[in-house]
């Protein structure tokens, strides 16, 4: 067994300083971590170092970090690029990792394909049968997936070994294949769902499957939930496009939440465009647009489509540089919150390539979209993106404050809302210093946070310095979003 590095860390924080925020774009520097309150991760659990140097994070893992019982798990390619799995004692905070040498990153592929940060790996859970599932290495190749034997979850071995494991395995008869972008995600009462993209960006299907954990099999609710027909005139007629999803969420009451923006052709992100947003109340089958309008059923072969009516929610057009795949949370009335970012106007460059120039990132700024209960979606002014760009998660307290949360070379920030104004007046706060960072997105625990109030999520240890770690860093949700210029001392 693997003895953790644990640090918790002082509770004295500094008089803080009132930091409303603003545009990126401004001049000035809203993100100088000199100006901006601290609020320290009360434990930090270093796990690895050195890992996997090129990427361990990216913004469609969606479950990177779960939890049952008094144990987390996680999962990261180490040094040897070697699929790792790694479980935390809740209670002690040792850690014990498991390396599969059989599952190699881009084994036999180019060197390109090894530092190719589609590749990653996502974990989930269920309990039903006490298993955890794995897959990975993905970037339109055959599905990669194992599962461990029943009741390693829900009755815990002492030790990890390979021999709690399956042999990688189908999915089921029939899944499509050309995977990327695969997630674990359970609904309000454990039961666990898969998805992921088949196809290529600007063209790609997406598959969404149900686990049975009393038969242990999965069974495909769709494998084209979103058709690519449809001709879209602002990006030269397009006719082919894929959605990219946000996070995929349950509510507690059942209903599955979906946003997403389309991206018509793979060649640049500025042809990415509005934000949508459809919802289901039986796990998938049926969906329903902003206004609870049936527009798909499954079960006739039916897909959300570019004019399926109602999906459209806010109009960002083409050569916003809309990013895809950010993300989102639910609050405690079941209301969807977004975080992405774009420039607030659009920008057309002379010449389109993959990504804007570097002189025009000041443009790009964070947005918070949410839904009030009547249906009416908002947007908040602009946020500042750190440079360079990262992906934001988003996260909701129990009192709805809304927390935006970002890698930047100083270490993570977060900008903070709350619901008494509307989500109009947002500050900043820092969570760490540069010691700490992501190559993008970290998704963070979500049972762990509804349960506990604590925001949990993964990071590189090494910050600064060359290479990578993989680490556990814990905050409390009530400190972080206590009011603007108030004491967060524990």
């Amino acid at each position: 067994m693997s003895k953790s590095i644990v640090l918790f860390l002082s509770a004295a924080i500094p008089a803080l300083i009132s930091t409303s925020v603003v545009s990126a774009g401004e001049t000035g520097s809203p993100l100088d971590p000199d100006l901006i309150p601290m609020v320290e991760p009360h434990k930090t659990v270093i796990v690895d170092d050195p890992s996997w140097p090129r990427f361990n994070w990216m913004s469609f893992d969606q479950d990177k970090l779960v939890s049952w019982g008094d144990h987390q798990y996680s999962v990261y390619w180490n040094a040897d690029r070697l699929l790792t799995l790694v479980r935390r004692d809740l209670n002690t905070d040792e850690t014990q990792v498991l390396a599969f040498p059989n599952y190699v990153l881009a084994e036999g592929l180019s060197e390109r394909q090894q530092n190719n940060a589609h590749r990653n790996i996502v974990v989930g859970l269920s309990p039903g049968d006490g298993r955890v599932h794995l897959s990975w290495d993905h970037h339109n190749n055959d599905l990669n997936y194992t599962r461990s034997r029943p009741g390693f979850v829900t009755d815990p071995p002492a030790e990890m070994t390979l021999e709690d494991f399956e042999p990688k395995q189908p999915l089921t008869d029939g899944a499509p294949q050309n995977v990327t972008y695969p997630r674990f995600f359970n609904d309000h009462k454990e039961n666990l769902f898969f998805f992921f993209r088949s196809g290529g960006s600007g063209r790609g299907d997406i598959a969404l499957f149900e686990y049975d954990h009393a038969k242990g099999t999965w069974t495909m609710i769709s494998n084209r939930l979103f058709g690519r027909e449809g001709v879209y005139p602002d990006w030269n007629n397009s006719d082919s496009r894929n959605a990219y999803m946000h996070d995929l969420l349950f509510d507690d009451r059942g209903r599955l939440h979906i946003t997403w923006i389309y991206r018509e052709t793979f060649a640049t992100w500025a042809s990415n465009h509005d934000l949508h947003y459809a919802y289901s109340d039986d796990r998938g089958r049926t969906w329903k647009n902003n206004a609870g309008q049936q527009i798909a059923d499954t079960r006739k072969g039916e897909q959300i489509l570019l004019d399926s009516p109602g999906i459209r929610v806010r109009e960002i057009p083409v050569f916003s540089w809309l990013m895809n795949q950010c993300g989102m949370t639910l609050d405690s009335q079941n209301r969807p919150h977004v975080a992405t970012f774009h420039m607030a106007e659009p920008w057309i460059p002379d010449e389109v390539e993959h990504d804007p120039p570097a002189e025009e990132h000041h443009r790009l700024n964070y947005y918070h979209y949410w839904r009030d209960r009547a249906g009416t979606w908002h947007r908040s002014d602009p946020l500042p993106v750190p440079t360079p760009r990262r992906r934001p998660m988003i996260v909701a307290a129990p009192d709805d404050t809304i927390v935006i949360y970002f890698t930047t070379p100083d270490g993570f920030m977060a900008h903070v809302a709350g619901p008494e104004d509307g989500y109009r007046h947002w500050h900043t706060v820092r969570l760490t210093g540069p010691e700490f960072r992501v190559n993008d997105t970290t998704k963070h625990d979500r049972r762990r946070l509804r349960e506990e109030n604590i925001l949990s999520f993964t990071a590189d240890p090494r910050g600064v310095e060359t290479g990578s770690g993989f680490a556990f860093l814990d905050f409390s949700l009530e400190l972080l979003t206590k009011p603007e210029g108030t004491d967060r001392s524990p």
